[in-house]
């Protein structure tokens, strides 16, 4: 095989690693709307100038809140009996281990889809969850937010968050995190109701990325897949070890065509292939 063949076969190997591995971790959006559960819009805007009240009963927006940083959006009610508790206690957590720095990377809002919650019992869940980050963490940062049944309609049917009422007047519900950037342009849905540090920080370079660039997805591609569950990223040694063998072999490859060595071991391979021909 000729130099310019198994460059050629190399280069192909190299982008099929790349590529295939965004293929196999691809979500299928829903189709449709659902009674329960998230219709993912990626790349779709939310309407930033809702306007909520905070947990001190002042009017806000999600612009507002979000400063011109990305935006992570948790949806609960605060009467919620479990799963809400559990995706706060998560996210908390989450967000101590994260490095990116809140104010000035990103900023939260949990917004709830609950018209009967008010800015007194949203106060009571912010102090039992903000209180408990053991990292600086601005109270602004983090903002709890209540609203009436039409804002708070546009915002879950903008991103996608279906739910419905039970017969004890309990929600059911999905839960996920959701990543906007600076715009309001849906980047990432984090789903689940326990989160890992690497998936929210590279939801957050791309948020900051304004969009989900190329580059980053393919290095998240490359480096890592998703858990069983298909709602993590675990990072994939044995995928990362394989792209770089195979660029240390092209990089190899290409110093021998360069050099003066290289040159003279090429020309006297390919008199020896002549000989033997």
């Amino acid at each position: 095989m000729s130099e310019a063949a198994a460059l050629f076969v190399l280069g192909f190997m190299t982008l099929s690693v790349a590529i295939l591995p965004q293929a196999a971790n691809g979500e299928e959006a829903a189709s449709g709307q659902v009674k329960v559960g998230i219709e993912e819009k990626l790349g779709q805007n939310i309407p930033l100038d809702l306007k909520f009240r905070d947990e001190n009963g002042n009017e806000i927006t999600l612009r507002q809140i979000s400063a011109g940083k990305p935006l992570i959006i948790d949806m609960a009610y605060y009467t919620c009996p479990g799963i809400c508790d559990e995706v706060l206690a998560s996210l908390t957590s989450t967000l101590d281990e994260v490095s990116e720095t809140p104010g000035e990377d990103f900023n939260v809002a949990t917004v709830s889809f609950d018209p009967a919650d008010n800015s007194a019992i949203a106060l009571k869940k912010k102090e039992q969850y903000w209180g408990l980050l053991r990292r600086p963490f601005p109270a602004e940062d983090w903002r709890f937010l209540t609203g009436d049944s039409t804002d708070i309609s546009s915002l879950v049917h903008s991103i996608g968050f279906y739910y419905m009422r039970d017969k004890y007047q309990k929600f059911t519900h999905p839960t996920a995190l959701v990543i906007v950037d600076k715009n309001g342009e849906i980047i990432r849905y984090i789903k689940g109701s326990t989160f890992t540090p690497v998936d929210l920080k590279m939801a957050i370079m791309q948020a900051k990325a304004g969009t989900p660039e190329q580059i980053i997805s393919s290095v998240i591609a490359v480096c890592f897949s998703r858990d069983p569950s298909g709602q993590h990223l675990v990072f994939n040694i044995m995928q990362v070890m394989g792209v770089g063998t195979l660029v240390f072999i092209a990089g190899f490859i290409v110093f021998l065509r360069s050099t003066k060595r290289g040159k003279w071991f090429a020309k006297e391979n390919s008199a020896s292939r002549k000989e033997i021909s």
